[in-house]
């Protein structure tokens, strides 16, 4: 432990020492580990700044920041991993931002993406959000709904204890400001975000999370989309209760985004890589043919229930792997299955029922 100890000790000197040494005008180092802070856009001036990403198989997480006549917008914060805040705050000294100056806006209530807020706040920046990440923040921070998620996933079919270890697993990766101490205001409805010369609208893209909120600015097409979009991979859709459809609003999301013309995405994870209504279409149409996966075994077998229909979705974790597999991968796979029962249900496809033991089953409509 004390080698391991030093190690992180002599690194975080050498960082010290050498961040900031650039790789060109547009680009600045915020560490010897390779994270940089980089400008991708001009007009606006856009700096996205990548943040180390853990538990998942994304490599990172991305923090913009939109610079206008002294004035800083910030979107999404990352993780609080150790390091990340000393990266971050890096990024706004090497920008020459003015923490006072600076609005921080969070797309959806995921502690990647609002994992340092508390460190902003106490900066001096002004934490704004959409209403509809208010309620997810209070949702999903309630104890309650990692008891609902238990309650759900046993009634798929999971066992009792994998239930609670999946709902265990996912509940510490939200995070409520309100609850953290972090002071923050609610965008009223209409209501625009300012910096410099720019103003942004909130676009409520649910799917991901109910609340998820992209920001839209319209003159020069460019979007901050969180991650109600990727290009690394599908957004991962759980389910938010029943009767809800998030796979649903995901999709419908998806086909709104393709419609509004969005030359710049700017997103959670990665980097824009061609046609965003490309993507959006290929996104949704992918989900579809999931839906339809689970469709078609349903009728082939009606009575199934939401842990066995799962296998039936193409999913690249084999049964025999489902043990060994990380707890984090084994919800997105669980609660991604479960949304699209739910989104067969809302659709009128399938029913659901409950058998006497009180586990859900699933039958052609």
């Amino acid at each position: 432990m004390g080698g391991e100890k030093g190690e992180k000790g002599e690194r975080g000197q050498r960082g010290a020492r050498d961040w900031g040494r650039g790789r060109g005008a547009s680009c600045f180092t915020l560490d010897d580990d390779g994270f940089t802070c980089s400008r991708v856009l001009d007009e606006p001036e856009v700096w996205r700044v990548e943040l180390l990403m853990g538990d998942t198989f994304l490599p990172s997480v991305n923090a913009f920041v939109l610079l206008d006549g002294g004035e800083a917008l910030v979107v999404d914060s990352g993780t609080s991993d150790e390091l990340n805040d000393t990266r971050l705050m890096r990024a706004l000294v090497g920008l020459g931002v003015d923490p006072a100056r600076a609005t921080v806006f969070f797309t959806h209530a995921h502690l990647d993406h609002m994992g340092l807020a508390r460190e902003l706040a106490l900066a001096g920046a002004h934490v704004v959000v959409s209403a509809g990440v208010r309620d997810d923040m209070r949702r999903f921070a309630d104890a309650s709904w990692r008891d609902e998620m238990v309650a759900r996933l046993a009634g798929e079919g999971f066992s009792p204890a994998e239930s609670a270890e999946l709902a265990d697993t996912i509940f510490p990766h939200t995070l409520d400001l309100a609850r953290a101490g972090v002071p923050f205001d609610v965008l009223a409805p209409g209501e625009r975000v300012r910096v410099g010369r720019w103003e942004l609208s909130a676009v409520p893209t649910p799917g991901h999370t109910l609340g998820h909120t992209a920001l839209w600015e319209s003159r020069t097409r460019t979007a901050f989309l969180g991650d109600a979009v990727l290009y690394l991979c599908s957004t991962c859709i759980g389910f938010w209760g029943e009767g809800e459809d998030p796979m649903g609003e995901q999709i419908a999301s998806l086909r709104r985004l393709a419609g509004m013309g969005i030359g710049h995405a700017l997103l959670g994870h990665g980097m824009q890589d061609g046609d965003v209504a490309a993507r959006c279409e290929k996104n949704a149409a992918h989900h579809e043919r999931r839906s339809a996966r689970a469709l078609a075994a349903i009728r082939e077998r009606p009575g199934q229930t939401g842990a066995e229909l799962m296998w039936a979705m193409g999913w690249r974790v084999r049964p025999g792997d489902w043990a060994s597999t990380p707890a984090l991968t084994r919800w997105f796979l669980a609660s991604e299955s479960v949304a699209h029962l739910d989104h067969l249900v809302a659709t009128g496809a399938v029913l659901r029922t409950r058998d006497a033991t009180g586990t859900t089953r699933y039958r052609p409509a």
